[in-house]
C-alpha cells in the first residue's frame, strides 16, 4: 500500500528549496507554482487590501519608482517587451494608488508619453500581438494582464540596474550556421 502524502514533509521541501532566495523572489516563485497548479490566492497579501476595489492588486515590494525610470531600466527593445514592462509596471512597481492588475491602450499610450518613448502607432495591435505573444493575457474589452512568463521575462530576462546591461543595446545580429554537406 502506498502511503498518504505528508502535508509537513511537502512544506519542509518547500521552504528548504526556497531559502536561499530573498523575499521578492520567493514570493514570485509562489505566485508562478500557484499559477501552475491552478490554486487561487497561493500566496497570501502581505497586508490587507484597504479597499474593495479589485482591480488594485495587494501591496508588494514595489519600489514605487516612475514609469520612465522603469522602462529606462527594463530597457525593452521590442513592442512586445513594452506592453510586458507596462504591465509588470503598474502590477508590481507602481505607487500603491497608481496599481492595477490590468492595462489598456490608453495606459500603453500614456507610459510611453511619460518615458519618452516612441508611441505605437497601432497600440490596440501592440496590446493584441503581446497577448498572442504569450506576454500577456486578455482579460476584458480591451485589457490585458501580465502573466507568469510576462513576468518572467521583466523581472528575470529583461535588463536591471547594478547588473551591468542596463541601457546596452543588444546584439540581434544573426549568425549563419555552417553546414557540412556528406
Amino acid at each position: 500500500m502506498s502511503q498518504k502524502p505528508d502535508d509537513l514533509d511537502a512544506l519542509r521541501t518547500i521552504v528548504t528549496a526556497l531559502e536561499p532566495f530573498d523575499e521578492t523572489e520567493r514570493e514570485r516563485i509562489m505566485r508562478w507554482a500557484g499559477e501552475k497548479l491552478g490554486v487561487k490566492n497561493f500566496v497570501p497579501a502581505v497586508t490587507p487590501p484597504t479597499s474593495t476595489n479589485t482591480n488594485n492588486p495587494p501591496a508588494g515590494q514595489g519600489g514605487a519608482k516612475d514609469i520612465k525610470s522603469f522602462l529606462t531600466e527594463k530597457n525593452p527593445t521590442s513592442a512586445n517587451q513594452l506592453v510586458a514592462a507596462v504591465a509588470y509596471y503598474f502590477k508590481f512597481e507602481a505607487s500603491v494608488a497608481e496599481r492595477k492588475n490590468s492595462i489598456t491602450k490608453e495606459d500603453l499610450l500614456d507610459a510611453c508619453r511619460k518615458a519618452t518613448i516612441a508611441r505605437p502607432k497601432a497600440p490596440n495591435v501592440v496590446m493584441v500581438n503581446a497577448a498572442k505573444y504569450g506576454l500577456v493575457d486578455n482579460v476584458g474589452t480591451g485589457a490585458y494582464e501580465i502573466n507568469a512568463v510576462g513576468e518572467n521575462l521583466v523581472a528575470v530576462s529583461m535588463p536591471t540596474a547594478g547588473h551591468g546591461n542596463a541601457g546596452k543595446k543588444r546584439n540581434t545580429s544573426k549568425v549563419k550556421k555552417s553546414v557540412k554537406k556528406k
